[in-house]
């Protein structure tokens, strides 16, 4: 399998994995610093900013440690993990509900109620909760008892493909959950849904039972009164029959009491409590449970939306940014006395900003060991940038508001014409009326002469010397020096 590119592939990381491998890689470097010179410089290069230079020099040394490999891991058996659950939830509750089925195929139909929908009942009760301690700012995780944590552990501890720094990775997404406040809506959405197909797969059953074999629905009791249970089905049935569910009355009630002493309830009367049973779990648990995990999915991708990035008040961080800084290269100055280093340096033509004849010079990647070969220039103060992509974006401001008539780039002559120098001209071109490029220190003309013609700069004159750029910059039309 090909190398990913990183730079490409931490541009197209979401920012939630951005900050699980930022977090993660914080925690790992708290038992010693890693050996990032070449991770550092490239996140330098890559990104405009300290933040984006912090959380991509961390996603660099995460692909060394196989960080995002682990995330991947996670994505792939998250949706197996999560099925096995709703299989084993909904096994467990038909196992429970087929514990009150009686050797003559005779159910006890509050007893079923209560084995089918008393576990979600309790695990419901607890997410609740814990959502409203979260939101109170109570430092209380109730949805570590919930399904979805446990599915987030096994998927977190599954062996295969397991990489070394697993649990690392694992500690800080819960730092980040519980930080972000997000563990409620994320548990919520993983329960809610793994309870949501649960349900599912249990109705399907129940109908399934139902429709083929004949069951009889009645309820025993030793201490409890007939009134008691009609009162329950009332109750009970009252939103199943909002939808359309059948619900025995409460004749219907007291008849199938009368079971035990050897009363017959007819089939009419059997499916009216065969629909009541469906539509109680339909209506109690179905329903409540897909409902919030909509909710739960809906405020998880708002709070991904409000993700937050590097918090650059942290120490750690801080230390980083410290390190980015140094790689900033020294500010330019430049000797109008002495400009280059030459004896006798020509003189600029004499121009107002703003005029016909306005100029910007721009110092594009030279290495700060190559003395600046012009003259100083009062009516355009040069620009000598690095490359990044901040200072590109000043000089682009910058160009873009005076609207030069002559634009001249200065480029190392002795180094390689790249996609950075072409994308950087490309993109200063339209806003200057005409542009020279000048690379400095190159004696020969054919290798830059060849690029230009390629890449498709046949508008941009090409100039050798400082005389010929000044020469250039003189004339009102371009010329080839």
């Amino acid at each position: 399998m090909m190398p990913t590119d990183p730079p490409s592939a931490f541009e197209h990381a979401s920012p939630l994995a951005r900050a699980l491998v930022t977090a993660a890689v914080q925690r790992i470097e708290t038992a010693g610093a890693l050996d990032d010179a070449a991770e550092l410089r490239q996140a330098f290069a890559a990104q405009p900013t300290r933040a984006a230079q912090v959380q991509a020099r961390a996603w660099l040394l995460g692909q060394r440690l196989g960080l995002p490999q682990e995330l991947a891991r996670w994505r792939l058996w998250g949706g197996w993990v999560a099925l096995a659950l709703a299989v084993l939830v909904a096994l467990a509750g038909l196992a429970a509900g087929r514990s009150v089925l009686a050797p003559d195929r005779s159910i006890n139909a509050v007893a079923a109620f209560v084995s089918l929908l008393g576990l979600h009942a309790l695990t419901l009760t607890v997410w609740l909760l814990g959502l409203l301690a979260t939101l109170a700012g109570l430092h209380v995780r109730l949805g570590d008892w919930s399904l979805g944590r446990l599915a987030l552990g096994l998927v977190a501890r599954w062996p295969l493909d397991r990489g070394p720094h697993a649990l690392e990775l694992w500690r800080s997404f819960g730092a980040v959950m519980q930080r972000q406040r997000l563990w409620p809506w994320l548990t919520g959405l993983l329960s809610h849904g793994i309870w949501t197909v649960a349900f599912a797969l249990t109705l399907a059953v129940l109908a399934f039972g139902f429709a083929f074999q004949t069951y009889r629905l009645s309820w025993q009791t030793t201490i409890l009164s007939t009134e008691f249970f009609q009162h329950f089905v009332r109750v009970t049935g009252a939103l199943p029959a909002l939808l359309g569910f059948a619900v025995p009355d409460a004749q219907a009630v007291a008849q199938v009491g009368r079971a035990g002493a050897g009363f017959a309830p007819q089939a009419p009367g059997q499916r009216e409590w065969a629909w009541w049973l469906m539509g109680c779990v339909a209506v109690y648990g179905l329903l409540p449970r897909a409902l919030l995990a909509l909710v739960s999915g809906w405020r998880w991708r708002a709070g991904l939306a409000r993700l937050g990035g590097v918090d650059m008040a942290d120490p750690e961080v801080q230390r980083v940014v410290r390190r980015l800084d140094a790689l900033e290269p020294p500010p330019a100055v430049i000797d109008a006395e002495h400009p280059g280093g030459t004896d006798a340096a020509p003189a600029w033509p004499p121009a107002a900003p703003g005029a016909p004849d306005s100029r910007l010079v721009i110092g594009f990647e030279l290495p700060s060991d190559v003395p600046w070969p012009l003259p100083d220039d009062p009516a355009a103060p040069p620009l000598r940038i690095s490359g990044s992509q901040a200072e590109r974006q000043r000089a682009l401001q910058q160009l873009a508001a005076a609207r030069p008539r002559s634009l001249l780039l200065l480029v190392h002559g002795a180094a390689s014409p790249d996609r950075g120098t072409a994308r950087f001209l490309r993109e200063v071109a339209p806003l200057a009326q005409r542009v020279a490029l000048w690379p400095v220190g190159d004696d020969g003309d054919a290798r830059w002469r060849e690029w230009l013609k390629s890449e498709g700069f046949d508008a941009v004159a090409l100039v050798q010397s400082a005389q010929a750029a000044l020469d250039w910059i003189a004339t009102s039309e371009a010329t080839d020096a």
